[in-house]
């Protein structure tokens, strides 16, 4: 601190002296003429010096129109250039603003634009005729769908010479019968004369069985054919009605022998076991048989009662096939309401 003071100080007094201020003591003589100091121009006004600004770059496009000046304090506030595919894109995007009608507008026949406003009492606040096109291009898509699928059906039933029957089907055809199911014997389930019924069994003691009733199953599943499916492992009644269809039953020449599962129904007609059904099918002549069957959809799911089990448990006993009852000798008595399993077949899909 005192260095800088002595440095002041040394540069004021390197500083010519102002001439003392006159006392009314002295008394100055006059000089000479020409011996006083030479006149000095008038002193011009104290200006400032200023500094000539740098020169800066022109500014591109960018620069412009960036807000703030495009200075390195304002930098945070400068929106970033344009690339050439950036502006290619802005400018097709604000083209085709301007030429298509946008949201809540209506193109009239001129070809320009109105607004609608959306109804506010409406379920939906969508274009109806939005709705409406969406709505007529499902409809044609199932029509079209619906045609292709009757297409199909049409082509099988000619491509065939007739249906004949396996070895245990029922009867043969020969060529020129005009329904695939006439070539097959007439034995009707209950219930079944307008649908198809599959008898098999859940019983895995013998594979053969088991493995042949699957397969079954899985061919119609994959033809998308809706079907009964009648478990005789698990309800006693249907065997009885197998045992009747197929005349096997005790006393009539059967020896009391009960039929094999699978065995296949369709609209009162009887296809045969495993080995008929599918030799059919490779021939290319089940598919005819089924075209009056119904069929199932891509997305549909099981029942919501059993879950795909055709069986549900019993309300009544509870699935213990028993009752309690005092003014019986042992307590109990059997439920009349289920099998002999404690489970009552489906309601909704059996």
């Amino acid at each position: 601190m005192g260095g800088l003071r002595s440095r002041i100080l040394r540069t004021l007094q390197s500083f010519p002296t102002a001439a003392p201020a006159q006392s009314p003591n002295l008394l100055l003589a006059p000089l000479p003429p020409g011996a006083g100091p030479s006149p000095q121009p008038p002193a011009a006004p104290c200006v400032r010096l200023q500094e000539p600004a740098p020169q800066e770059p022109p500014l591109g496009d960018e620069a412009r129109a960036a807000p703030g000046g495009g200075g390195d304090d304002d930098k945070e506030n400068v929106s970033p250039g344009a690339t050439p595919r950036k502006a290619k894109k802005m400018k097709l995007s604000s083209y085709h603003h301007d030429r298509s009608p946008g949201l809540g507008e209506e193109q009239r026949a001129d070809g320009a634009t109105r607004y609608r406003r959306p109804d506010l009492a409406s379920a939906t606040l969508f274009d109806p005729d939005l709705l409406a096109a969406f709505r007529r291009a499902v409809d044609a898509y199932a029509q079209a769908l619906d045609a292709a699928r009757r297409r199909d059906v049409d082509v099988d039933v000619d491509d065939g010479d007739g249906v004949p029957g396996g070895g245990g089907g029922g009867g043969g055809g020969g060529p020129g019968v005009t329904d695939p199911l006439d070539a097959f014997e007439r034995r009707c389930p209950p219930g079944g004369e307008r649908a198809v019924v599959l008898y098999t069994t859940s019983i895995r003691g013998v594979r053969r069985t088991f493995e042949d009733c699957a397969r079954v199953r899985r061919l119609l599943g994959g033809l998308r054919v809706a079907f009964l499916e009648r478990d005789v492992s698990m309800h006693a009644p249907y065997r009885e009605e197998l045992r009747a269809l197929l005349r096997c039953g005790r006393g009539e020449g059967g020896g009391g022998a009960f039929p094999v599962p699978p065995r296949l129904f369709v609209d009162g007609r009887y296809l045969g076991g495993a080995d008929e059904v599918v030799a059919l099918h490779e021939r290319s002549q089940l598919r005819p048989v089924l075209w009056r069957a119904a069929r199932r959809g891509a997305a549909e799911v099981p029942c919501a009662v059993c879950g795909g089990a055709w069986f549900v448990v019993c309300g009544a006993c509870g699935g213990s096939h028993w009752l309690h009852d005092a003014s019986a000798g042992a307590g109990r008595v059997p439920c009349s309401a289920c099998n002999e399993n404690g489970l009552v077949p489906c309601p909704l899909c059996s």
